[in-house]
């Protein structure tokens, strides 16, 4: 490595996006939105369980289309989504005439044996379809529908019912009324599962020709897919046992059976098919259905940013169902109803790719055979497990409750579905429940013009390996999705090519799943997804996996997953380009019983995934400082849509409130919207903060007390300043009244933000002369401030009254305040605590938190009638208050004040324990010598920072569970020249001490932040078995002369998320060029004496595991374990260790090598030139270390220069070893 080639950790780097969030922006399809950015906080609970019994639907808008939009430019056409393109759903004017189609439920009594008596009735429904596939469906149509009718009552059915008779409509009585219980026997339930008995094995299923991959996605209690059978196949079909004759039915659909390749290609865009010559033109008819499948090809696969050809597959992941236009029969060619989605090429070798695995693989288009005009209706499905037997014997009795937050498999041979759409057309699904199905309540593979709605789907019992457990939509296209309830479901997905789907009005508690396989130019729009912490595949009890049939990882599924190229090549490949979120209301809650957190937040912006910054409908994968993704997970929160991050286009906004209808009023067919109510007084006695304040008397808060004989002040003399109100949700801003005192503002900017951080003026000037601004402004946020930026006088800023009128979002204003809570009381004491409790409060619509001060001071919003002060000084007498807050954010006036005093003591010996981030905040600011923060089992979500020191006698003790978690959010604010505490930045640090000696940081973990420990200026820490994983730049940073500390016994993994080469493990010191900020000990970076000691390091750190820069001296770097998988090379990072300090013993380590990653050597030295001068990279000894290098280092220990070091030689020791290296153990002599 070139010396000098590497470049330092800049003093204070560029701000990375930010990747925690804090606002909810709770608005209707009328309502208006906040500034554009990721997220915010909410007091939303969590969704409630559905009921098994469900009334029917609210009513819902038109979703024909007389109330659709027309197109809009640069958008996807999703004007023709659903059910014939938009016609109405059938009602009963499109029933067919003659009473022979039309199947009562007494006649099914009387004619098929079918009884809601606990009999098996699968084979009557079964023989009625039938009856109507030969004799009604010839004759039938979209206007001349067939019907069967379930009686009311619970209906047992043993085997998969085929719904394969055109325009027939399935109903019950009702949902919950009419319910289909499966129960599968022996033929049904699978009877191959994987080795482990996970899952099961489609591939172990077979016969003949046929296995059971040919039946994906699996088996249900209602298929809509035909029967028929390619001839290729029919004499395996005949000989096939009953648990396997169902491989073969619709194989006349496979593309190996029926498929036909291609002559030439076909560009993107275009909608000519040109045939091979050898096609049967009879086979294509004009209106009939095409299935067109695009060969993967290298060159494709590289556009995903996918690079190791090893893992390319000769499969048709672009693919989509088409109707035919018109047919050329002399020429063999057809003409598609609407333009191709992706390039066609001939082959896989035809775009000038080199084949993979050898194999010159055809495009294909199949004439399909689909099932059309099928409805189902007003029933409910369950697959009940009561006494099922088990495969391998003994019987199951499950619980639903077992299932709620389980992502396993409790019963793999039972993972049937609810519906089943394969090859199916024109279908739609209205008013259907499911409770516990074996897998997916409904899937689709290989559809088009579906419809789902009003429909309710809870729970499955199984969610685990092998993707089952989804309201799945995979192959589907031009399908409509709206005003559907999803509960304890793995996710929502699109996936495998899935494209022009809208998805509207629906409510989850999962994710919104993009999972792979180029799906693309789908619609999401106004959605409910309230994601509980829960919802994780970590939560599982047997049969687990994550995405792609890995172990689960230890991330949260957040309200969107976006499927990453170089992940999902697993099973398909990467999402594709143009997934339209806008105007849903996402949540996520990242604690355990913590606040739902929005995401996505702004209801007027058009999130457009996996697209260029540029072209919205050019693909662009999701990248950070132009790095591919390797995952979605544990970059949920990364802001994809600010360079030097890509992938999310978020340039454009839409006011309307829906791209998709005209308008969401139920029963509407134009674009009528309901006017907001008239605007009112929003801010008073809502929680104020300010950069400063000129002293005791003078806080923000008095400036929204309504009051003109209060006022707040700033510190004077100082520029810029700012006051801020929190409105407690997103509002709608018309006005803005500003009554200065003398100390007024020529220059001042009002600004509204959804988050509190990224913030939009909506109103400037320069010519400010104080007295009262009354203001016409038009804005949305939740967060409202003026920013001051030129005083007009000699003091500060001074404002007798902020007042700010507006509506909440959504049209309407609720401005009644709670009722005041009374009884406040203390319910104990401690040296640093006090317990309070109060009455509940009351409210119109209803209480939502109480906010609690000490003082004039907010130190907490709780949802219940309880709370626990700390991290206070023992033997004071504190006042409190509470005020109790609504939705809207109306805060009731300040109950009586009570005194509270702590108890004596403090000083030295005490715990205090901890379990929220307002405490942990609180602890750290106050903490003593002596004491221990006792952290509780949770995550804590903050800039969580201390400038408190120890003593040698007394340290301060930070301890905690490893699943005690910090995360910071940010970073946010505008940063220091150098790095220093300061008001209105955060760091984004996940822990930092700043001139903070003797701490002892002992179990807990830090991930999810810009770095993860940071010490400057503190020396004497101690860091024991402490866990840094997934940090955007280096995991443990010892800065600012922070000498003579200690880490031990602790793990690192996972860094350089973001920037690789300043992703150290452990960071010693500073560049010299840094030492103008961080050279604080004689203008040098001193960090000296630091051990790092029996701690393991990698895989996946990005840069060196240890990092020791020049000028610092005397540490031991002993005991540690090295994984060096994942370095990154990035900025030289290429080595376990780079050691430029001075007199370094490194010993008894032992380190690994195994790609992927970049590596030279297992340790360097090297020799920077400093200012003043030290004989920097000299004087270090190794001994006892095993290295091996995986074939690819060159040497265990590399030293780069000798004639530097010739005063003051570094040492190799013989009792070095080394293995699988290029070059040997080093490059200089071996000390004996």
């Amino acid at each position: 490595m070139p010396l000098g080639h590497r470049t330092p950790h800049p003093a204070t780097p560029p701000p990375r996006p930010r990747n925690r969030w804090s606002v909810v922006l709770a608005v209707t399809l009328a309502g208006v939105t906040a500034a554009a950015g990721l997220a915010g906080t909410s007091s939303g609970p969590a969704p409630a369980n559905l009921t098994p019994s469900l009334a029917a639907a609210a009513a819902i808008p038109d979703l024909s289309s007389a109330n659709r939009r027309a197109p809009v430019a640069g958008l996807p056409d999703w004007s023709k989504a659903g059910y014939r393109g938009g016609a109405p759903l059938p009602g009963p004017s499109e029933a067919n005439p003659d009473p022979a189609c039309n199947v009562t439920a007494q006649e099914l009594a009387t004619q098929y044996n079918v009884r809601a008596d606990g009999s098996d009735a699968t084979t009557g429904i079964q023989a009625a379809v039938d009856a109507l596939r030969t004799g009604c469906s010839p004759t039938a149509g979209y206007t001349k529908l067939s019907s069967i009718t379930l009686p009311a009552g619970t209906i047992k059915v043993t085997r998969q019912l085929a719904l394969d008779a055109d325009y027939l409509v399935l109903r019950g009585a009702g949902q919950g009324q009419t319910t289909l219980s499966f129960r599968p026997d022996a033929n049904t339930r699978y009877d191959t599962l994987t080795e482990d008995g996970s899952d099961w094995d489609e591939d172990g299923a077979t016969h003949g020709a046929g296995k059971g991959g040919w039946t994906w996605p699996g088996r249900g209690l209602l298929r809509v897919q035909t029967r028929e059978v390619s001839p290729k196949y029919a004499a395996d079909f005949a000989s096939a046992p009953a648990n396997r004759k169902d491989l073969f039915e619709g194989s006349v659909n496979q593309h190996w059976a029926s498929g036909v390749p291609l002559r030439a290609a076909s560009a993107e865009g275009t909608t000519r098919i040109q045939l091979a010559t050898s096609a049967d033109m009879n086979r294509f008819k004009a209106g009939g259905y095409l299935w067109v499948g695009a060969a993967n090809t290298a060159k494709f696969y590289r556009q995903q940013t996918v690079t190791d050809p090893s893992t390319y597959m000769n499969l048709h992941m672009r693919q989509q169902i088409f109707q035919i236009a018109s047919v050329d029969t002399a020429g063999r060619n057809l003409t598609l109803e609407k333009p191709l989605e992706y390039d066609l090429p001939v082959n896989s070798t035809s775009d000038g790719s080199a084949a993979i695995d050898g194999t010159v693989y055809p495009s294909r288009v199949t004439p399909l055979k689909v099932v059309q005009g099928v409805g189902i209706e007003d029933l409910t499905l369950t697959q009940d497990m009561t006494g099922m037997p088990k495969l391998g014997g003994g019987t199951y009795n499950l619980d639903p409750a077992d299932a709620r937050n389980n992502y396993g498999n409790m019963a793999p041979e039972y993972a049937q579905h609810g519906i089943v759409l394969k090859w199916a057309a024109n279908v739609w699904i209205r008013r259907v429940g499911t409770r516990m199905t074996g897998s997916h309540p409904i899937v689709t593979e290989s559809a088009k013009n579906i419809q789902v709605q009003e429909s309710t789907f809870d729970g499955s019992w199984n969610k685990g390996k092998g993707g089952n457990g989804y309201f799945r939509g995979s192959r589907v296209w031009d399908s409509l999705y709206a005003y559907n309830t999803s509960r304890n479901l793995r996710h929502f997905t699109f996936q495998w090519s899935a494209s022009d789907n809208v998805v509207l009005g629906n409510t989850f508690d999962s994710d919104l799943n993009l999972h792979g396989g180029w799906e693309r130019r789908n619609l999401f729009e106004n959605n409910k997804a309230t994601v509980p912490y829960e919802h994780s595949s970590k939560n599982c009890r047997a049969n687990c996996g994550e995405e792609g049939g890995g172990a689960p990882d230890d991330s949260t599924w957040y309200p969107i997953w976006w499927a990453a190229g170089p992940k999902a090549i697993k099973w398909s490949g990467s999402s594709g380009p143009q997934n339209v979120f806008y105007n849903n209301d996402l949540t996520k809650q990242r604690t355990q019983g913590g606040a739902y957190t929005a995401y996505y937040p702004d209801r007027q912006r058009l999130y457009q995934f996996g697209s260029s910054a540029t072209d919205p409908k050019a693909f662009q994968h999701l990248a950070v400082n132009g790095a591919t993704i390797p995952d979605w997970a544990s970059r949920e929160t990364l802001d994809y849509t600010r360079s030097p991050n890509s992938g999310v286009n978020a340039s454009r906004t839409d006011s309307s409130g829906s791209l998709f209808l005209k308008s969401a009023a139920v029963g509407a067919s134009g674009g009528t919207r309901v006017a907001a109510a008239a605007d009112g007084l929003v801010s008073r006695g809502k929680p104020a903060t300010a950069s400063s304040t000129e002293g005791s008397g003078f806080e923000a808060a008095q400036a929204v007390d309504g009051s003109t004989t209060t006022r707040w002040a700033s510190a004077e003399g100082a520029d810029p300043q700012w006051i801020r109100v929190d409105l407690g949700g997103p509002h709608t801003i018309s006005r803005v009244k500003l009554n200065w005192e003398d100390a007024y503002a020529t220059s001042y900017r009002i600004q509204t933000s959804a988050d509190g951080v990224t913030w939009t003026d909506v109103h400037t000037t320069t010519t400010g002369d104080g007295a009262t601004d009354d203001l016409t402004v038009n804005g949305t946020g939740r967060y409202v401030r003026v920013n001051g930026t030129a005083r007009g006088t000699a003091f500060g800023y001074s404002l007798w009254e902020f007042e700010v009128y507006g509506s909440a979002a959504g049209g309407g204003t609720d401005t009644t305040a709670p009722s005041t809570p009374g009884g406040l009381r203390a319910t104990g004491t401690t040296a640093n605590t006090v317990s309070l409790a109060w009455n509940p409060s009351t409210d119109n619509v209803g209480v939502t938190g109480y906010r609690v001060y000490r003082g004039t001071q907010l130190v907490a919003t709780v949802t219940g009638t309880t709370h626990t002060d700390s991290g206070l000084s023992p033997a004071t007498s504190y006042s409190y208050t509470v005020r109790a807050v609504d939705a809207a954010g109306n805060a009731s006036p300040a109950g009586t004040a009570l005194t509270a005093t702590t108890q004596p003591g403090g000083g030295g010996g005490t715990t205090i324990d901890v379990a929220t981030s307002a405490q942990l905040a609180g602890a750290l600011a106050d903490a003593r010598p002596g004491q221990t923060i006792r952290l509780a089992a949770g995550e804590y979500h903050g800039a969580f920072a201390t400038q408190r020191a120890g003593t040698a006698a007394a340290p301060i003790t930070l301890t905690g569970p490893e699943s005690a978690v910090l995360v910071n959010d940010g970073p946010s604010g505008d940063a220091p020249d150098c790095p220093a505490p300061t008001a209105g930045w955060d760091s984004g640090y996940g822990l930092w001490l700043y001139g903070a000696p003797y701490w002892k940081l002992t179990g807990f973990t830090v991930k999810d932040s810009k770095k993860g420990i940071v010490l400057d200026n503190s020396p004497h820490a101690t860091l024991d078995r402490v866990y840094v994983h997934h940090v955007d730049e280096e995991a443990v940073h010892f800065r600012r002369s922070s000498s003579d500390g200690v880490i031990q016994n602790s793990r690192i993994s996972n860094t350089g998320l973001v920037q690789k080469g300043y992703g150290e493990g452990v960071y010693i010191g500073s560049a010299g060029s840094n030492w103008g900020c961080h050279g604080n000990t004689g203008g040098v970076d001193r960090a000296d004496r630091v051990q790092v000691l029996d701690n393991r390091f990698g895989p996946d750190i990005a840069a060196e595991h240890i990092d020791v820069k020049e000028g610092t001296t005397g540490g031991v770097i002993r005991g540690n374990t090295f994984n060096g998988t994942g370095i990154s090379g990035e900025n030289s990072a290429d080595s376990w260790v780079d050691v430029k300090g001075i007199g370094y013993l490194v010993e008894n380590n032992t380190g690994t090598f195994s790609s992927p990653g970049t590596f030279a050597n297992g340790y360097e030295t090297h020799n920077p030139s400093t200012s003043p001068s030290f004989r920097n990279g000299c004087g270090n000894v190794w001994r006892g270390n095993r290295s091996d290098l995986g074939g690819t280092g060159a040497y265990a220990i590399r030293i780069t220069s000798t004639s530097q070091c010739a005063g003051d030689p570094n040492v190799v020791h013989a009792s070095n070893t080394v293995t699988n290296a290029t070059s040997g153990l080093t490059n200089i002599p071996v000390t004996p």
